[in-house]
């Protein structure tokens, strides 16, 4: 009895500090989007230049090649995602129920969703101009990669999607335009779609779960009460009518107002203008923990995620194999994809930020689409090698240092391919499917 007792008291005391943790998560949360409404956008929010900080690598060992990932760049928003909310406010303006603020909302929607009109889902210029920065930095902040004479060539591997051909095309441009003698090679189909960002394990069955799992946590997380009091006219008959669901339509505004950023020419930014911070809060933690259900490393989805990022990762190790060879001309190889795609890698090899599973209804108490999965989000491995031939790599997400924390380094961030290699091959050799 008196163990049960310690046992339900240690329980207790656990479970307080768990809701302290996550009172506080919660509420650093809030005050990041108070600060900064926009960072509600979640996996839309435009991708943020890092200050660059590199370890000095040991002694004798220069920067050689590098393998590299990144999800395309700003977009526009899917046809669907950008339906959903202009279809239901148009909708109420034809049946005469918006009120002068909802009038105001509908108008800026509707600008939105007519910019939209004949390139849903293709890159935004702030897209065009984020990979194009991303490879001055990569030029200037690895310039042995790129002075090698006898390593010009660059392979560039890209998903089929315009918004991704167009990234790669961004990217490789301002790269021969820093470095004219550097020779490209370019690919792309439904073949090597299923490298970039292969289907995941039953995936029907992890969206379908997941959308279930949305619609619960806006119904608790969003109280749409002061939006249909500012918005809508006062007559709950005409207003039910039309809005039917307030969830679908809380859902419809996140996802049209988490595209402003990458579409920032517009100079419309629905949340700062009509969301309040509890509401965008509410929004954001449930978009993210979908997000990281599809996706990321959940208790429930995470190995069926991350076993599709097997072809992937023996992609890496294959390519690197060729480049480290004496004689190889490789300088780089580039991949083009998408969030399916750089998600699931990094939580494969173990990288720091992604290799706890965690329970998907509570993911934003682990994980920050805003900050770890944005647009134009990259993993780069960087190859460094001595005189006596030894290999070191590094690697980089979103352009700053990181570890895989199951693997020995050196100087911190650095790690004997060797060793490193025997670590990935495991990971992607079998391929059979997870049990679940």
């Amino acid at each position: 009895m008196k163990l049960f007792c310690r046992s339900l008291l240690l329980a207790s005391m656990l479970l307080s500090a768990a809701t302290g943790a996550s009172s506080q998560n919660e509420a650093a949360i809030r005050q990041r989007i108070a600060e900064d409404p926009e960072y509600a956008a979640s996996v839309y929010h435009p991708y943020v230049f890092p200050e660059i900080h590199d370890t000095p690598a040991p002694k004798g060992f220069k920067a050689f090649y590098i393998s590299h990932y990144s999800r395309h760049g700003s977009r526009h928003q899917a046809e669907a995602n950008a339906n959903r909310g202009y279809n239901i406010l148009k909708a109420a303006s034809e049946a005469g129920i918006l009120s002068d603020k909802g009038k105001e909302v509908y108008a800026d929607v509707k600008a939105l969703y007519e910019d939209h009109i004949g390139q849903f889902g293709d890159l935004s210029p702030r897209g065009v101009e984020e990979h194009r920065t991303l490879a001055r930095r990569m030029k200037k902040r690895f310039p042995t990669v790129f002075s090698d004479r006898k390593r010009r060539d660059v392979f560039c591997l890209s998903s089929n999607f315009p918004r991704c051909l167009m990234s790669m095309t961004s990217f490789t441009t301002s790269l021969q335009k820093e470095v004219p003698e550097l020779n490209f090679d370019f690919v792309t189909g439904d073949k090597y779609f299923q490298i970039l960002a292969h289907d995941f394990y039953k995936a029907k069955e992890i969206f379908r779960s997941d959308e279930e799992l949305f619609d619960s946590l806006v119904r608790v997380n969003v109280n749409p009460e002061r939006i249909m009091k500012e918005w809508f006219i006062h007559d709950n008959g005409r207003v039910g009518a039309v809005m039917t669901d307030t969830t679908r339509f809380i859902k419809g505004m996140f996802t049209i107002g988490a595209i402003c950023g990458c579409i920032d020419y517009m100079g419309i930014q629905l949340f700062s203008k009509y969301f309040t911070t509890d509401e965008l809060t509410g929004m954001y933690i449930s978009y993210n923990n979908r997000i990281c259900g599809n996706y990321g490393n959940t208790i429930e989805f995470g190995d069926r995620c991350n076993w599709a990022a097997k072809w992937l990762l023996e992609d890496f190790v294959t390519r690197a194999d060729r480049a480290i060879q004496s004689g190889s001309t490789m300088a780089a190889d580039l991949r083009f994809g998408h969030d399916t795609g750089v998600m699931p890698l990094a939580a494969l090899i173990g990288m720091e930020g992604f290799n706890r599973k965690f329970p998907r209804a509570e993911a934003h108490k682990y994980f920050d689409t805003s900050r770890q999965m944005t647009m134009g989000t990259n993993l780069q491995m960087i190859f460094y090698r001595n005189k006596k031939g030894e290999v070191l790599v590094k690697f980089l997400y979103n352009e700053e240092e990181t570890t895989l924390p199951a693997v020995p380094s050196i100087n911190g961030v650095y790690y004997d391919w060797n060793v490193l290699r025997a670590y990935l091959e495991p990971l992607f050799t079998d391929k059979t499917p997870p049990q679940i």
